[in-house]
């Protein structure tokens, strides 16, 4: 028999998943950060760590429809239902997120730095994830979403073939 005690990171893991994803389907209102290694900007166009921190806000951000949400995820229509479904959590409209870093990885492809804060307190931190340039600019890479959706412990079949982040 294993004591009660024994089973509490478990829960307090898929707690924090259940939250994480609550954040990234429901609109927040997200805070800036800060970056490191950007493109130089070209006249009247955001930066590479602007364009990418703005992407992350409104994805993450409560008040982001779910249908503008599905245009920021990379191949964003595979993950429609999860993100509809997610959609009218009440926790989700706390959620905010943080950039901290921007880094490029490539020309179309940076990793970022970024914690989901819920109703002002980091609920993670420091998470690993990623944006792709696609038509259109900017979009939260399908293994950055896939990665949360895991934590909550039931990642839909879209997930299957996502590469983890690496």
């Amino acid at each position: 028999m294993v004591p009660s005690n024994a089973r509490a990171p478990h829960r307090i893991r898929r707690g924090a998943g259940l939250l994480v994803v609550a954040a990234l389907t429901v609109p927040l209102t997200a805070c800036g950060g800060s970056s490191s290694k950007h493109a130089a900007p070209t006249t009247g166009e955001p930066t590479v760590t602007e364009a990418v921190t703005t992407v992350f806000q409104q994805f993450f951000d409560g008040n982001t429809p779910a249908a503008q949400k599905i245009s920021l995820l990379e191949n964003g229509a595979q993950f429609a239902d999860a993100i509809n479904a997610q959609a009218g959590s009440p926790m989700a409209k706390s959620t905010t997120a943080t950039v901290q870093n921007v880094a490029s990885s490539g020309t179309d492809h940076v990793d970022v730095t970024y914690t989901i804060l819920l109703a002002g307190t980091a609920a993670l931190s420091g998470q690993r994830g990623g944006a792709v340039r696609a038509a259109g600019g900017w979009k939260v890479t399908a293994a950055t979403f896939c990665a949360l959706l895991t934590l909550e412990g039931n990642p839909p079949a879209a997930c299957a073939g996502v590469p983890p982040i690496g």
